[in-house]
């Protein structure tokens, strides 16, 4: 016989995802998209984004990721962390990684710091 398993979520991370909802739809709105349009474009379906919306379901950061491409956003506008960069997959990561890289002999020191 199989137990059930029951989720305990503390407070905080239901008003995390709560928050993160109420930010993809205002920045849904804003751009004056629909739920269906987006969920297309992020590659979801137009229910998974109104629980997401809603604060009903866990947002996984893949998903994230396509509804901010979705939205033209960043991520960092979505977990209200405005000063976030995402290096990974972009121009600037792509720079930062020859640059690492690239680092003369000696000044691998004052690279990493």
């Amino acid at each position: 016989m199989e137990v059930p398993v029951i989720s305990v979520q503390s407070r905080e991370e239901v008003d995390l995802r709560a928050n993160v909802g109420r930010r993809i739809r205002e920045w849904r709105l804003r751009r004056e998209l629909s739920q269906a349009e987006v969920a297309r474009r992020a590659g979801i379906t137009q229910a998974s984004l109104s629980n997401y919306e809603n604060g009903k379901r866990d947002l996984p950061l893949s998903t994230l990721i396509g509804v901010a491409g979705a939205l033209n956003v960043s991520i960092g506008e979505l977990l209200d962390l405005p000063d976030m960069i995402v290096v990974r997959d972009s121009l600037l990561g792509r720079a930062v990684e020859q640059l690492q890289t690239h680092v003369p002999q000696g000044t691998e020191a004052f690279a990493a710091s």
